[in-house]
């Protein structure tokens, strides 16, 4: 074997490992500095997008929180509610319930007309839940006004909607009482039987079957 040959065998192979690592990050270097630009301007962007999100959560937090607190506190009157409530600016993500809040407020007046007004004005949510309590304050708005169809219609379709947080047994049994207050007894106890068989756990179900007992007893 030549000197030269055995010399190569001696060489440590993670030496030689290292030497061809460092030889290809030379070859490339260019290519790898801008690879590397690319991935801290993307890490720039994301974490600018997360202080973002950070900040807007904190600010409909703050408003939800505001709201929640006029709303509940009893030292005020409804239309001293409605005042500092109307003040508020609600966005797309929890503090679009300021306008759900201001329109109950208008309901419990029995101001249906402004109630109504000032919940269409409600933007749409990007959380689903907020939405559908939309809904449902929209159906007892119309429920007070005697719209029966459309309260039920209203809750049917929520009902089909895959996207809804609404509990299903929650809404049938709000459509069941709808339909005991327009006189639709039979149509009720449908819904009510549907409640007991589909959803015979929930927590609905009791007063389900309550109502159901009371309609029978009739």
């Amino acid at each position: 074997m030549k000197k030269q040959e055995r010399e190569h065998l001696k060489e440590d192979p993670f030496q030689l490992f290292i030497q061809n690592i460092l030889d290809i990050l030379k070859k490339f270097k260019r290519e790898i500095y801008i690879g590397i630009g690319v991935l801290v301007a993307v890490g720039l962007i994301l974490a600018g997008i997360l202080l973002f999100n950070m900040y807007t959560n904190s600010v409909e937090n703050k408003l939800y929180s505001k709201v929640i607190t006029i709303k509940n506190d009893d030292k005020l009157s409804v239309d001293q509610k409605i005042e500092k409530i109307s003040k508020l600016e609600g966005k797309s993500g929890i503090s679009a319930s300021i306008n759900i809040f201001l329109s109950s407020l208008y309901f419990e007046k029995g101001d249906m007309t402004k109630a109504k007004e000032i919940l269409d004005k409600a933007p749409s949510s990007s959380i689903d839940i907020l939405n559908g309590q939309k809904t449902l304050l929209e159906a007892d708005i119309l429920t007070a006004s005697q719209k029966y169809t459309e309260a039920i219609e209203l809750l049917n379709k929520l009902f089909t909607d895959s996207n809804s947080e609404i509990a299903k047994d929650y809404i049938l049994v709000k459509i069941a009482k709808i339909q005991i207050k327009s006189g639709q007894n039979d149509q009720a106890k449908t819904t009510l039987n549907r409640v007991l068989d589909e959803f015979a756990r929930s927590y609905y179900s009791f007063e389900a079957k309550q109502l159901l007992n009371e309609l029978e007893n009739k």
